[in-house]
């Protein structure tokens, strides 16, 4: 019998194998595709991860990839009839993917099924991909022991190179899955946050309407600067949270207003990480009893329409709200800032609680003064930040010793009046026993220049005062105010509104009489204190950030001319000149001075007669914003940007007169135009 040839049997011997050899290459065919299909669901999870980190998501990118991928795998089933087994573990990886991305859409997904429906599923297919995981490394297993069994019989040589890059692929994925739900979690935990944060919010907007400048303490809900405790690892992280509480609420304000959301209360409003930070500090000095992180309430301390100049606060200790403090601000935004002259309002106010009234304390003291008898008329400070933009005042709250607002819509009393003129008198005897006393402690208050002199060469503001002129003659209507008129149009022809004002309420001509005076005399810078029996008892003045040296007339003709009616000056304004004049001779003489050395009558009379006008001038600016509502006090935000984009307005476009107190402006202007014709003050 012929034997076969080496090469017969070599032949044979590769049929043999064949088999074999396809039988590899399939398992390795289907290993290989497994692998990709793993690292290319990866591959768009981490896509997906790049979509959750963006601002705005919209609906029409996730019908895309659904559809995208729909047809993906339709093409896939007709080319691959084997491709179906590894498809399946491809679309519940897929579902992984989708399911946090529809949960940061939330109502924006395109989910047609009920929500607990979706949650069931998504749970069902994480179980899934968790069983696919388990089979993954008995897969490989078998695959490894194979393709070694092969290598020990000198075939595939090259083969463990790939397979420990394989390897390393798989362990990516996995790794990639477990970094899938660690991302997942965190979202969850950024929802929380926000919707922790909108709760808050909601809770301040609904008092917002209720509060009342320096009314009333109460202990109604408000927004807490203490952070939720959405952490309670440990006590360091809760007081971080504390501390970080109200730059977090505004961040989350500021994103509903991009959002289309509420508006009225902009992120500036709110106290910034490095004054939350004082205050914390504050609380603590104040009442160490409460340990290092008590729990503290914000809600807003002014109504709408009763501070234009700064933002007010009250500040509580939840666990009692006659622990209460009053959080001056200054506006953060740089426009408003600029245009209603925020800064220097606000370091004059503080040169007033660190400077001023802690010397008139000084020297009411070195005199010893009863308390009933002293200037006192004043909020208690506790503290002061003047480093920009982290300034703001602390102060007592005066409510909670029964101090409130007069109604401004209402007549003043004669003794409401004769107490305010009187508590301006005893003011004013300081300066005037001070720069006698102390003169080097007063000089630096006598530099002082009238923020309206600051303001001189503004021209849009100086547009804006010369309207006012136009909106006081308009209130002369009838022809029986003509003579008014003309003494009006005559007093206005002698100069601009600027050229008028700043010789009235500077201090150059009017020495040896100028005084250290309050500035900013309406009715709600001048709380009232009552009674059981209903009888007044005392009042304060608050907001000093109009403080000036000028003639004392200027604070008595800026309070009589906007604070009181025709009705009343016609009948008592000639007493209440009499009534200060009288106490503030009594008071100089409590300070060891003589009223007819500092002041004399004769020059008292004089001062009247020269400075009274301020009364008209201040009283044109200050009467829009007395007789309006306070739901139609305008954006002062607007009005600001208007302003810096170079736009002139007058009351009307600046939203200060319209429909609802028009007639109500017209008819008080006319009373004080009267008043000033009458008593020969123009």
């Amino acid at each position: 019998m012929e034997q076969p040839s080496e090469k017969q049997l070599e032949d044979a011997e590769d049929q043999k194998r064949e088999p074999l050899i396809e039988k590899e290459t399939d398992q390795e065919k289907d290993l290989q595709e497994c692998i990709e299909n793993i690292l290319d669901c990866n591959l768009e999870r981490r896509e997906g991860e790049d979509r959750l980190d963006k601002e705005d998501i919209p609906k029409e990118p996730v019908e895309e990839i659904k559809d995208s991928r729909k047809n993906e795998k339709d093409q896939n089933s007709e080319e691959d009839p084997d491709h179906d087994e590894l498809g399946k573990g491809e679309c519940q990886q897929e579902s992984v993917l989708e399911a946090p991305l529809l949960e940061e859409l939330g109502t924006q997904g395109n989910t047609d099924g009920d929500p607990m429906d979706e949650q069931v599923i998504y749970r069902e297919e994480l179980k899934k991909i968790e069983e696919l995981e388990e089979a993954l490394p008995e897969l490989i297993g078998n695959t490894e022991d194979q393709l070694l069994e092969n290598e020990s019989k000198g075939q595939l040589q090259d083969e463990p190179e790939e397979i420990n890059q394989d390897r390393s692929a798989i362990q990516e994925s996995n790794e990639s899955l477990q970094n899938e739900e660690q991302h997942r979690q965190i979202s969850e935990n950024k929802e929380q946050l926000t919707d922790n944060l909108e709760s808050l919010e909601k809770q301040d907007n609904h008092k917002e309407q209720a509060a009342d400048a320096d009314s009333s303490c109460d202990d109604e809900e408000c927004p807490e600067v203490k952070q939720p405790d959405l952490s309670e690892d440990t006590q360091d992280e809760l007081l971080d949270q504390n501390k970080e509480c109200i730059d977090r609420i505004g961040e989350e304000q500021e994103n509903r207003v991009e959002q289309g959301g509420d508006a009225s209360k902009p992120e500036e409003d709110l106290p910034n990480e490095q004054v939350t930070q004082f205050l914390r500090q504050l609380v603590s000095q104040l009442w160490p009893e409460l340990g290092a992180n008590p729990e503290l309430r914000l809600n807003r301390a002014s109504a709408k329409g009763d501070n234009y100049l700064g933002v007010v606060w009250r500040l509580q200790v939840a666990s009692d709200s006659k622990r209460s403090l009053v959080v001056k601000l200054p506006p953060q935004n740089r426009v408003r800032r600029k245009q209603f002259f925020a800064r220097p309002c606000f370091l004059r106010e503080t040169a007033a609680y660190e400077v001023f009234l802690p010397l008139a304390d000084m020297i009411q003291e070195k005199w010893k003064i009863p308390g009933e008898d002293r200037f006192r008329q004043h909020a208690r400070c506790f503290g002061t930040r003047q480093d920009e933009p982290n300034e703001c005042i602390v102060l007592e709250d005066l409510s909670c010793s029964g101090f409130c607002l007069h109604d401004r819509f209402l007549d003043l009393s004669v003794e409401h009046v004769r107490q305010v003129i009187c508590t301006y008198a005893k003011l004013h005897a300081i300066s005037l026993a001070g720069k006698r006393q102390f003169p080097e402690r007063m000089h630096k208050l006598q530099q002082l220049v009238d923020i309206f002199e600051q303001r001189r060469e503004d021209h849009a503001l100086g547009v804006y005062f010369e309207n006012l002129k136009g909106s006081a003659i308009s209130s002369l209507l009838s022809p029986a105010d003509d003579p008014y008129r003309a003494r009006l149009e005559a007093y206005f022809a002698k100069g601009t509104y600027f050229e008028l004002l700043l010789p009235l309420v500077s201090a150059s001509n009017c020495e040896p009489f100028a005084v250290i005076c309050h500035g900013d005399c309406w009715n709600n810078n001048i709380l009232y204190k009552r009674s059981e029996g209903g009888d007044l008892e005392d009042v304060r003045l608050i907001d000093w950030q109009l403080m000036r040296y000028a003639s004392p007339v200027t604070d008595l003709a800026y309070f009589l001319f906007t604070c009181t009616s025709r009705d009343f000056r016609q009948r008592h304004l000639k007493q209440m000149l009499e009534d200060y004049y009288e106490e503030l001779g009594l008071q100089l003489s409590r300070l060891g001075e003589h009223l007819e050395q500092l002041l004399p009558r004769p020059a008292f009379d004089d001062q009247v007669a020269t400075k009274a006008p301020v009364g008209l001038l201040l009283a044109m600016m200050v009467l829009p914003i007395v007789t309006m509502q306070g739901q139609d006090v305008p954006d002062l935000q607007a009005i600001s940007e208007r302003i810096e984009a170079g736009a002139t307005t007058d009351l009307q476009g600046a939203g200060f007169l319209g429909v609802g107190n028009e007639a109500t402006f017209k008819q008080r202007m006319r009373e004080v135009i009267f008043d000033c014709v009458d008593f020969n003050y123009i």
